[in-house]
Formats: structure tokens, sequence, C-alpha cells
């Protein structure tokens, strides 16, 4: 099996966690912020909020006069005036408590949009870094579930934290004027009411910060089973899938019991906090009456003031301090997503950059993903005006990384990326991108109309200017043919479209913005040969007089660059022309020599590999031509699709697999996760023991791309050697040699 193992890369860490679980205090302490912006409309809340409460103290205050002076003083007069007070003290009140109504909707609407645009925006702003380490499910469920979570405590429980704290201020004095005694009974007994909170408040965050977690999980899971719906119908997955998605509800089910739970005790402690004293300002009031030392019209209108004191004390505690907790998790995850850190933006003073010329350089540029191994090493490269170059090597020798760092989605370590002499970290990053376009190996095309995807290369672009760049892609008679032309609607990712029309439409976007550099990433490696090779005549067609920089790991494609570059280990180890490197007899001879073994037809539909190509198969190293074209005749073909395993570890070895187009990885089970070993791709090979051993597989291999193999089976290998008796005898030396050697087959 070649080649060398491609090198461990930690993926980047996923949004960070930020801070200890976060309590009433801190999540109302987040709330308040929100609301700065809006202090216009929160002040004339404000005010409607005082008018309902001040009726509130007013209306219990009233009861004492309405007792002691109307009734048991027999004063009319005293009844009608406090009436007629009522009744206009109501008409106010309602006035008020739907204005109040009002301004909370709006200023609601207004703090929720803010807090998505912040997270768009700033999901905008972020590197390539942290998509690479986040789960989209896991970032959808912060913009869904976790915003609705906070939704109604940052607007409607705020204000009814306000309401409730209002009526505190207004009534907690009125009581002291009313009648001290109870007033200072009342007051005595308040810390009870916030028991619950003192004692559970704190688990109860953090466990509604683990149920939300848990529900990301989810909608991770489920986004990721529908992206690959082939995949779990073609391998039978269903049952699977449903298995694991139970294990995660029963996980759920279990963090709701504990979330809410969790809530309500804090509720409920408070509660019956509440009613304790209620019924202890009850006690010592009646207590005060039957010795003659409180009027009955104070004891009810303390009573009654006490029963709204009461309500406010029960709302804030009932009712805010769970619906805060139940928030507290979302509110989290929100502001982990808000606090995580930019990692390549323009620095102050940012160059604007004019129509880059060339050339563009690499100087000296070392890099290493986060928490990685070094990628690339002191690379030196020049890409001059007008000139195609192609970057060809091994797996995980850096050549996509190079694109990435010329598209600035990540900075050196060392060393310098240039413009026309001007380091990019130096230049403002939209001048940049306004002058490169890229057309990468997944097209990436967005929901929307083909005209909606091609405009993405410029967003002012005319009618006439998307046809032209549609025309020069070669897929404008394919537009015109669909039921609404330019209109059409592509589904999720283009999937209406066949995967040679995606590439196309991405490279008519790509061609639309007119770049001075050309990026091509495995731009035609998901395609058949036939679709592949058309794609391939277009995009050489459009490179003319652009400067070009390509990744390729088919080194056919890349015979027409005015400049070829051989990277390995992260290094440059060599450049120059096909004939040039060709004749050198390096790396690039034996990459070349190893894929030209192998030919694939016309079609795509049948591949063949060249009795001399076997010489490089250690196990058929030796072997005469007679033996080897007895070998090469028995090879058959394969189509198979992206994602499909084709051996698996643990299985028994049955055939022998040659990679006549496409990329496949080796990966081994490492506890519940899997470790890459190595990623391969045209002319390489693997599981050559299985032809003579009986061990299982010792690692598993998918394809990473559309792959069409060619596989020698067992049988068939069996036959030959049956027919052959010198044949199997230097097979089976070369396979003891082998095993002494230390060699583990796949």
């Amino acid at each position: 099996m070649t080649p060398p193992p491609t090198p461990a890369v930690a993926s980047p860490p996923r949004a960070r966690t930020v801070g200890a679980p976060m309590g009433v205090v801190a999540t109302l302490r987040h709330a308040l912020r929100y609301w700065q912006p809006h202090w216009r409309i929160a002040a004339v809340l404000l005010v409607m909020l005082v008018v309902p409460q001040s009726y509130k103290a007013f209306f219990a205050y009233s009861q004492r006069l309405i007792v002691d002076g109307g009734l048991l003083g027999r004063d009319a007069a005293t009844l009608v005036r406090t009436v007629a007070l009522l009744g206009l003290g109501f008409a106010a009140a309602a006035v008020a408590t739907i204005a109040a109504d009002y301004l909370g909707a709006r200023a609601g609407a207004a703090i929720v949009n803010e807090i998505r645009r912040r997270m768009f925006g700033h999901l905008q702003q972020l590197s390539v870094s942290f998509f690479a380490g986040a789960r989209s499910g896991d970032i959808v469920a912060r913009f869904t579930s976790d915003l609705a979570d906070i939704q109604k405590s940052l607007t409607t429980r705020v204000i009814d934290a306000v309401f409730a704290t209002v009526g505190l201020l207004i009534n907690v004095p009125v009581a002291f004027a009313l009648e001290w005694r109870l007033a200072l009974v009342m007051v005595l007994g308040m810390p009870v009411v916030g028991l619950g909170t003192r004692l559970f408040g704190a688990a109860a965050a953090a466990a509604r910060y683990a149920l939300k977690q848990q529900e990301a999980a989810i909608a991770s899971f489920v986004q990721d089973t529908v992206r690959v719906q082939p995949v779990v119908k073609a391998f039978s997955l269903a049952g699977r899938l449903v298995a694991t998605f139970e294990s995660h509800l029963a996980a759920a089910a279990q963090r709701f019991v504990r979330a809410e739970f969790s809530a309500q005790l804090v509720g409920s402690g408070s509660a019956l906090g509440v009613l304790a004293v209620q019924v202890l300002v009850l006690g010592v009031g009646a207590a005060l009456a039957f010795r003659g030392t409180l009027s009955p019209g104070t004891l009810v209108a303390f009573l009654a003031l006490h029963a709204v004191v009461s309500k406010d004390a029960y709302d804030l505690t009932k009712k805010v301090v769970p619906a805060l907790i139940a928030s507290s998790g979302g509110l989290r995850r929100i502001e982990e997503l808000l606090a995580e850190p930019v990692a390549v933006a323009d620095p102050p003073g940012a160059k604007v950059l004019p129509r880059v010329t060339g050339p563009i350089r690499l100087e000296g540029v070392s890099f290493a993903y986060p928490e990685g191994s070094r990628v690339l090493e002191g690379v030196q490269l020049e890409v001059r005006p007008g000139e195609r170059v192609a970057l060809v090597g091994p797996s995980g020798s850096g050549k996509s990384t190079v694109i990435q760092l010329l598209l600035r989605f990540y900075d050196p370590l060392k060393g310098r990326v240039t413009v026309d002499g001007v380091d990019l970290r130096e230049v403002a990053l939209a001048s940049w991108h306004a002058q490169v376009a890229a057309v990468f190996q997944d097209s990436m095309l967005l929901s929307g109309s083909v005209r909606d995807n091609i405009a993405v290369g410029r967003g002012d672009a005319t009618q006439a200017e998307i046809e032209a760049a549609a025309r020069a892609a070669e897929i404008h008679d394919a537009i015109v043919a669909l039921p609404a032309g330019y209109d059409t609607e592509i589904g999720e990712a283009g999937g209406k479209l066949s995967g040679g029309q995606r590439q196309r439409i991405a490279i008519a976007r790509a061609i639309l913005r007119d770049p001075a550099l050309l990026l091509l990433d495995e731009a035609t490696s998901a395609l058949d040969p036939a679709t592949e090779a058309a794609v391939s005549a277009t995009l050489d067609r459009l490179s003319a007089g652009r400067m070009v920089v390509s990744v390729t790991h088919r080194l056919a494609a890349a015979r027409s660059a005015h400049r070829i570059v051989v990277l390995a280990g992260g290094r440059v180890v060599e450049s120059g022309t096909h004939d040039e490197l060709l004749a050198r007899g390096g790396l690039y001879r034996e990459l070349w020599d190893r894929q030209s073994g192998v030919a694939v037809s016309a079609d795509g539909a049948d591949a063949r590999v060249a009795p001399a190509w076997l010489e490089s198969v250690p196990l058929f190293a030796g072997l005469d031509e007679d033996a080897r074209s007895a070998l090469a005749s028995r090879f058959r073909a394969r189509w198979w699709a992206a994602g499909e395993t084709v051996v698996r570890e643990g299985e028994e070895g049955d055939a022998f697999y040659v990679i006549a187009r496409g990329k496949v990885e080796v990966v081994v089970a490492a506890g519940e996760a899997a470790r890459r070993l190595a990623v391969l791709s045209d002319g390489d090979f693997f599981g050559e023991m299985a032809l003579v051993d009986d061990a299982p597989r010792s690692a598993t291999v998918r394809t990473l791309f559309p792959c069409l193999l060619l596989a020698l089976a067992r049988a068939d290998f069996q036959q030959v050697l049956a027919a052959n008796p010198e044949l199997r005898a230097r097979v089976h030396a070369a396979a003891r040699s082998r095993r002494g050697g230390g060699w583990t087959p796949v």
C-alpha cells in the first residue's frame, strides 16, 4: 500500500465554553445589556409599569379608607370620593398596561433581531478553522432552539421582573406607612422567599446548559443523516441510525427531567416561602387587631397590600427566576458563539489593493493547523503574471493548504504571502477577495435559482453578463433547457442538477468575477472521466492570460500547466515542466509511472492495468512478463459512490484493489472514533496480502470521491497460481518476506 500515511492533524476547536454556568444574576445582567440600545422605549415602558403598580398600592390603601372612614365612620363622602378615585385609577392603569404590552412587543422584536444580526454577522467573520471544527447542526441550533429559549426570557420575563421590582419599591414603603410592625415582619420574612434560588439556582442553570448541548447534538445528528441519505439507503443503515437516535433521545430525556425538576425546585421553594410569610403576617396582624392595637380597616388594607407584595414576590420567584434559568443554557451557547475570536481580520489601516498584476509569492512559508503538526515548512513559490502553476504531490503534502493561504483563510506561522510585493496580512480582505475566484472540488452551490448562484460571483452583474459567464463555462444551453431557465430553483446544494452542471455553474460564478487569480482545488476530481475531460478543457480555455494555481492529484490534468510544483512532506521538492520533471527521474516521475500504468476508458466505465505496472507491487516484483499479463487480465473494474466502504476492518480479505480514478481514505478504529492513516488516489493500491493470507482486514477503506477501482479477486488469483506452480512458489516467498518485515495487511 502506498504512499506514506498522512500526518495527523487535530481538528480546530469548536465554539469555546464561556466561563462557569450562567446563573440568574448573570443571565439578567446579559438581558439588561441587550436592552441598553433601546433605552428610550425602556424609559417609557418603565413609566407605564409604574402606573398599574401605583394603582394597586392605592387600591390596597383605599380599603382602610372605606372600612374605617366610610363604613365604620358612616362617611358617605369618603366612600364616594374613594370609589371615584379607584375608577379613574383603573382607567389609567388599563391604558398604561396596554401601552406597556405594545412597547414590550416592539422592544422584544428589536432585541431578538439584534441578537440574530450580531450572531450572523459574527459568523461571517469567523475563519475557516472555526467551521472545520464546528458541526453545522450545532450552529443552526443556536439560531433556532437556543434563541427561541431566550426570546421570552429577554423580553416578557425581564418586563415581569421590572414590573414586580417596581411593585416592591412602591408597596413596601406604603406598607411601612400603613402599619410598620406588620411591614417589619413582612420584610424580615423576605429572605425565606429567595431560599429556592440560593439552594437550587446554580444546579438548575448547569442542568439547562447540559440539556441545550444534548439538543444541539440531536440537531446535528439529524442534519447529518439527512445529508447522507443515499449512503443510508445503500448500506441499509436506517435501523442502526434509529438505535443511535434512541440513545440520543434517552440522554435528552434524562437531562430534560433534571433541568425541569431543578428549575421547578427553584420556583416551588420560593413560592412556599411566600406562603409561609403570608401566614406569619396574617397571624401577627390578627393578634394585634384582637388586642385592639390595630384597626380593622388597617388590617384589611395591609392584608390586601401584602397580597400585592406576595404576588410580586411570587412572580419573581416562580415565573421570572425559572424562566431565566431555563434560558441560561441557550444564552450561554449564544454568548459562546459571539465570543469566538476572529482569527483572520483586517489590520488597522489595511491597504486597498489596485488591480493585481503579479507576481504572487509564498516566501519561506511554514504553517500548521490549530493544535496540529506542521503541514508546510519553508515553502518558496512564485506565480508570475499570466502563469498557470499546478501543485501536485502525495496526499497530505500541503497542496490544498497553499490554496487556503492564498485565499487568506489562514495566516502563515512563519514567512509571508505577498501580492505585488505587499504582505497579504496588510491588505483589506475585501479588496483581495474581490480579485480572486476559486473553484473547489465541491461546487458549494446555494439554495436558490441558477441566476442567484452565478451572480454570487458579482452581485451587481447584469443578466447579459451572467449569461456571458454561463456561455464561457459552456452551461448556457443546459440552463435555458431547464423548466424556468435561469430562474430554475436548483434545490439544496444544487441537488436537482448533475455533478457536471453544478461544477460548470461554479466555474461561471468564478468567471463572472473576472479574477486576477484563479484557484482550482481538485476542481474536477469528483466528476466522471468524460465530464472531467470536458470541464478541464473549459478551464484550460478560461485560464488563458490569468494567474492560475491548481491543485490536482491526477498528474494528467497538470501536464498543460506552465510549471508544475511537486510538494512532499510540506516542502517543495521539484519544480519544472512536465517533460523536465519526467527527465529528472524524481518523485514526479515515480508518481507519473504509478498513475500512467492504469488506463481508464474514454467513457470512464472500464479500466485496465498495464502488466509492467504490476512490477511496482512488492508482492508481484520479479514476476516475468507472462505472469504479469496473466494477472493483469483478471482485474475487474467497478464504480463506487463517494462515501462507500470498500473494505471494513476485521472482515476477511478477499480481493486486491487498484485505484484507477478517485480517492479513498484508510482509517483504523481508535476507541469510539476513527484515526486516518492515509489518503490514496490514482495509481495507489491496497489489500494485496488478502490474496495469499486469511488474516482479517487491519483497516477500513472508504471512498472520498466517486471511484473507479480495479479488483483482483482472491479466487481468480488462486486460479492463476494453480495453473503456474513456479509463480505460486515465488508469490508465497514474497509474501513470507513481507510478513517478516513486519508489514500488516489492509
